[in-house]
């Protein structure tokens, strides 16, 4: 019978890729992570790793065994947590990556009532914003992931996962307070902005792609971007010194010192916040309760948070 705990040393030097990083993950010392896999070894009767200078390598047998025990791990939290379950407990971890916005107005605010309500669950999050992430939750590395979504570029088509949109924000148009065209209060032309400087995210994420397409698309000029960062303090910074970015309402941009916040006049630039989750992750027979458990509090949240937000609309537009 293999160890269970052995093949998660296993999976992790596949991940990791030395014995020094799954001991520092796992909590052992490197002698005792070469122990375990000595004794794995023993007990599949297969070399599993062999040495290439000071190091140690999967061997073919130790890939596919590895592979296997992703799987082997996953369906033994699966029994764990509904065995819990069946007692009216749940328990367990998952794991959740989201955009900056998301994680701060929704998964943030969810935080204290999962807590108190399911004392044996953790949530692990990570501020993530880019699109491999959605590969990552098909391979089972993440449970729940939360993505920013425009209305001018299209969704992926990943038939093996689940979407839903929990809250629909505008974007608009955050300028210098002393901008000229901000002057008046009236919503600003997008063709008139031709010749800005402009703040946006990082390369690959979907705020960049918007921002290009947006203007390619309705004002027919390709934007001069100079400023790109996924921390919104920074662009904020930016535009107080003269850039121009497209901020959602929840950016809250018209609270910041030397910033003005402007409708779009050519167009209607809506942001979705999608929960995306693998297909069949609420189906009672193969889904995990902890997810699940998760996936409802996010929805209470998002409740939450258009009912205190009038602007914000609860699910799609």
């Amino acid at each position: 019978m293999l160890d269970l705990g052995r093949l998660r040393i296993l999976r992790e030097l596949k991940q990791l890729g030395t014995v020094g990083a799954v001991a520092d993950t796992l909590g052992y010392s490197p002698s005792a992570v070469s122990q375990q896999l000595a004794q794995l070894q023993k007990e599949v009767s297969v070399p599993l790793v062999e040495k290439v200078g000071r190091r140690l390598r999967l061997t073919a047998a130790g890939e596919v065994l590895a592979e296997h025990a992703e799987s082997l791990l996953a369906q033994a939290q699966r029994a764990e947590e509904a065995t819990v379950a069946a007692a009216g407990r749940v328990a367990g971890r998952v794991k959740v990556v989201g955009f900056q916005t998301a994680l701060l107005h929704v998964l943030a605010p969810a935080l204290p009532a999962l807590e108190t309500d399911y004392p044996d669950l953790y949530v692990d999050i990570l501020d993530e914003e880019f699109s491999r992430v959605l590969q990552a939750l098909v391979l089972q590395d993440i449970d729940i992931v939360m993505t920013d979504e425009y209305s001018h570029l299209p969704r992926p088509n990943r038939p093996e996962l689940t979407a839903e949109v929990l809250i629909t924000e505008h974007m608009r148009l955050a300028m210098p307070e002393k901008h000229p065209l901000a002057a008046t209060g009236e919503p600003v032309r997008l063709a008139d902005l031709a010749d800005a400087t402009w703040a946006t995210g990082h390369i690959g994420t979907n705020h960049s792609d918007l921002l290009e397409r947006t203007c390619v698309d309705v004002a027919g000029f390709r934007p001069d971007i100079r400023h790109r960062s996924n921390d919104v303090l920074v662009i904020f910074a930016m535009i107080a010194h003269g850039a121009i970015a497209l901020a959602p309402d929840l950016a809250l941009a018209e609270r910041e010192p030397g910033i003005v916040v402007r409708e779009i006049a050519e167009t209607d630039v809506l942001r979705r916040m999608v929960m995306w989750t693998r297909t069949g992750t609420e189906s009672p027979r193969n889904g995990r309760p902890a997810v699940r458990a998760v996936m409802q509090a996010l929805r209470h949240s998002a409740d939450a948070l258009a009912e205190a937000r009038p602007s914000l609309i609860r699910g799609p537009a």
